[in-house]
Parts: C-alpha cells; sequence; structure tokens
C-alpha cells in the first residue's frame, strides 16, 4: 500500500510537470546537450513543432518536400544561441518564429 502511494505522488508530481510549457531555454538545453538522445528529443520536439503547423496550416510556413528536420534544427539552434532574449519564450513559438522568418511563403 505504501509503495502504491509513493507510486501514485510520484506520476502526479511528474504528470505535473509535463503539462507547462517548454521554455525555449529547455529546447536549446537540449539540442546542445553532451547526450545523444537528449538532443534527439529537442529535435523530436522541433519536428512536433513543425508536424502541427503543417498540419493545422496556422502559419504563412511553405517548404519544399526534401527540407530535412537537421536544417530546421540548425536554425532553431543559431537563433537561440544568437539571441538569447528568446530563451525565456515558450519554445513552440519560437520554432514557429524561426520557421517564418526561414521558410515564408512568397
Amino acid at each position: 500500500m505504501v509503495t502504491l502511494l509513493c507510486g501514485l505522488a510520484v506520476s502526479a508530481a511528474h504528470a505535473a510537470k509535463s503539462i507547462r510549457f517548454l521554455a525555449a531555454s529547455e529546447l536549446q538545453a537540449s539540442l546542445l546537450s553532451e547526450q545523444e538522445d537528449i538532443r534527439y528529443s529537442g529535435r523530436n520536439y522541433i519536428m512536433g513543432v513543425v508536424d502541427t503547423l503543417m498540419l493545422t496550416k496556422s502559419s504563412p510556413i511553405c517548404m519544399q518536400e526534401q527540407t530535412e528536420i537537421n536544417q530546421i534544427t540548425d536554425f532553431v539552434k543559431l537563433q537561440l544561441q544568437q539571441r538569447p532574449d528568446l530563451l525565456r519564450f515558450n519554445a513552440a513559438s519560437v520554432v514557429r518564429e524561426v520557421l517564418i522568418a526561414n521558410y515564408p511563403c512568397i
């Protein structure tokens, strides 16, 4: 019973943490991590934002079919390094703005 209650407490704490938005500083930390699996998680986060934006068509983003996620990740990483003022914002909104700037519909 005690084990079950401890497990529920840990699950609740984890669930509470997972509902907040990811900050751009956290995304940058993932992308610059020494650990490959953490870098991969950051890249996958960006891919999720791209997929969502492309499916909802909520942004004026036009990419070529051959555009690769590594290229997009490099753009995001570069912007986060060059513009530390972005680190306090929501990571998804920063990714969106980087995509709009680099893949505008003309």
